[in-house]
């Protein structure tokens, strides 16, 4: 309930009323179509059709609402009706996303912690998406690189050299992805009529499925490489800018999604599929066609047939005995020599031909790519924010349970099984060798501070001892464990998880219930199902004390009752009465708590903020020479009081970070 008041709180401070009406509808009515939000919303508080069409794109453009899109069932007669290879008639089903909506209080926290640990650079360019949303890469670069430009002065070509390194770097660290592209849910019956015409049509596709697997893979680097003036630089910047921003507002066919007319449905863009294939770096990628591109050219020109050609000015041998048929043996070879010059010229003259067209061809597909290239919008990938700050949480955990060079070899594990961790997922990571551990341990270490292979054999046999086991040693009958002399170790990365979440909500059972609530809480985790008085003895609790600690905290939902009776009347004398912990569902109940907290919090800012609002907007307008001593006291109360209660809002989302979204 208040995560959802939160998320609709967020959303009105960021956008305003209009949004926040389209929003809250699709939060409390979840998935709606085009058609239904516009039946519902119309005509009420001012909103028209276009403005609610306005209100959709900025909500898909902050990634606050996604959409799927499904085709229409067509009669055989509108099929009939339909052109080949062109898209079929589609509709679209609108979801909000609500945690996105609660990942925008983590913003401070996410540039704070790209700016640390990948530079300045890393922090303009997740600004700017902060900012819009969504953006193409050149106009990302562009505006980032600016900022800096004006900041430092520097030579700009440098400046975006440096902004294009570190995009592609937060690329392959998976901070920024391609935003999502949902592709039509196909309708069996009726994409069967047109497919084998389409497929002719549509037919150069001989890169098809690596087109299609780069288009999934939201992490795929840009296949268009960067240049010394900027990248995308063969496009006129101009066109670049004008068409970003017809995206961004949504006019751009592309990239708005498909908003059904009055008795049809709006046909999507055809989409023309990359032929290129993903490399490690965007530079390389250029080179690399450029090579491709000039050795096709060679193959082509080594696939002249194989003829014999001979000219009229080559002399001809002819023995002596033969020199009375030498005037028709010389009229027969200079016969056969002019056939095969006139072969030869028509073939040169096809290979020419040839040659032209499959360059005007890749000259036509590079400037194709380019411009596909260019409406691709990347956006931030929240995930991997949260999944940097879960390891960050394990680190400290471990750090604090054994030492600093636990500490340092849980995060030497973590980098080499990165990949195959998630934000929320309790699962096992992939497998990793005990050398390659050694090694990457050691790796940005002193001599002096190095670990061998018996010491850091033992720091693993401890962790995987302690309780929770931190790591998890393979069996020694796998392949993989038996190809190194080390072992294979896994990470228990949601073992640990599970014990921080239960070290929270200790703690804050501890603050609501003190010592004994807390003594009670850990003796029902251990021992599962206990009667009163088992509790008041294990807990040291005088019996009357436990009962009315027992009964306080089973009304606040920490505790749960089990009924077990002797008899089908369950009479009180004959019935055992026994106590559990259901940890989920108080883990739950507290993330509710933090909600609320949230949301109490951010009316009392501005229920503060409110009596003086107008003054703050005078000061604004001030000069510092021109503001009295009443109006610099308005102003530093309302500043403490505002960094007070921010402060409290981001300690209450630290809180739900470890208890909502690890």
């Amino acid at each position: 309930m208040y995560e959802q008041k939160v998320a609709i709180d967020i959303v009105k401070e960021s956008f305003g009323d209009d949004v926040t009406k389209v929003f809250e509808f699709l939060v409390q009515r979840g998935k709606s179509s085009y058609k239904v939000i516009n039946q519902s919303l119309s005509g009420k508080g001012g909103l028209t059709i276009k403005r609610i069409k306005q209100c959709l794109l900025v909500l898909i453009q902050h990634n606050l609402v996604t959409y799927e899109e499904f085709l229409l069932p067509l009669t055989k007669e509108e099929v009939e009706q339909l052109v080949p290879g062109e898209p079929l008639p589609s509709d679209s089903v609108y979801e909000a996303i609500i945690v996105n909506a609660i990942h925008r209080l983590r913003f401070p926290k996410f540039i704070n912690y790209i700016k640390h640990s990948k530079g300045d650079e890393a922090a303009y360019i997740l600004e700017e998406l902060i900012d819009h949303g969504r953006l193409p890469m050149d106009l990302l670069i562009k505006q980032a690189s600016q900022i800096q430009r004006v900041e430092t002065f520097e030579d700009q070509d440098e400046i975006t050299k440096r902004f294009e390194d570190t995009f592609t770097k937060l690329i392959m660290d998976q901070f920024i992805m391609r935003a999502p592209r949902p592709r039509p849910i196909s309708d069996q019956e009726t994409s069967n009529a047109l497919s084998k015409e389409a497929k002719k049509i549509s037919g150069n596709g001989g890169g098809g499925g690596a087109n299609q697997k780069k288009d999934s893979d939201p992490f795929a680097l840009p296949s268009v490489g960067f240049s010394s003036n900027g990248p995308l630089s063969s496009v006129d910047e101009n066109d670049n800018d004008s068409e970003s921003l017809e995206i961004l507002t949504g006019k751009s066919s592309s990239s708005t999604p498909p908003l059904p007319k009055k008795g049809t449905a709006k046909k999507n863009s055809a989409k023309t599929k990359l032929t290129t294939t993903t490399t490690s770096t965007t530079t390389t990628t250029s080179s690399i066609g450029r090579k491709r591109k000039s050795r096709d050219i060679l193959e082509e020109d080594d696939e002249e047939p194989d003829l014999l050609v001979i000219e009229e000015n080559v002399e001809i041998n002819v023995n002596d005995h033969n020199a009375a048929n030498k005037n028709s043996t010389t009229t027969t070879t200079t016969s056969k020599t002019g056939q095969h010059t006139l072969k030869k010229s028509k073939l040169d003259s096809k290979h020419t031909d040839q040659s032209s067209s499959s360059r005007q061809q890749q000259n036509v597909m590079d400037q194709q790519r380019i411009v596909d290239e260019s409406r691709v919008l990347w956006t931030i990938n929240y995930e991997q924010f949260i999944i940097e700050f879960k390891l960050k949480a394990c680190y400290d955990f471990v750090t604090e349970k054994n030492n600093q060079q636990s500490g340092l070899l849980f995060n030497a594990m973590v980098k080499l099984c990165k990949r195959s961790i998630r934000s929320n997922q309790d699962s096992l990571t992939s497998c990793v060798y005990g050398e390659n551990i050694l090694e990457e341990y050691n790796k940005d270490l002193d001599s002096s501070k190095r670990m061998d292979k018996l010491q850091i054999e033992k720091y693993l046999s401890i962790m995987q001892a302690s309780r929770p086991s931190m790591v998890t040693k393979m069996v020694s009958k796998s392949k993989q464990s038996s190809s190194s002399e080390l072992g294979a170790y896994q990470v228990n990365v949601g073992n640990i998880i599970g014990i921080i979440k239960q070290k929270m909500v200790e703690s804050i059972i501890k603050q609501k219930f003190g010592d004994n609530g807390l003594r009670v809480f850990k003796l029902l985790l251990i021992k599962n199902l206990l009667e009163p008085k088992q509790i008041a003895e294990l807990a040291m609790i005088p019996p009357n004390e436990c009962k009315a600690l027992l009964f306080n905290m089973m009304q606040k939902n920490i505790i749960r009752l089990q009924e077990i009776p002797r008899s089908s009347d369950h009479f009180a004398n004959r019935t055992f009465y026994l106590f559990f912990v259901d940890l989920p569902t108080i883990i739950a109940t507290f993330t509710e708590d933090i909600f609320k907290a949230i949301y109490n919090t951010r009316e009392r800012l501005k229920s503060e903020m409110e009596p003086h609002k107008d003054a703050l907007e005078k000061l604004s307008q001030l000069d510092e020479d021109e503001i009295t001593e009443d109006q610099a006291k308005i102003y530093k109360k309302t500043d403490r009081i505002t960094q007070t209660l921010l402060t409290v809002i981001l300690n209450l989302d630290n809180d739900l970070l470890h208890l909502y979204s690890f």
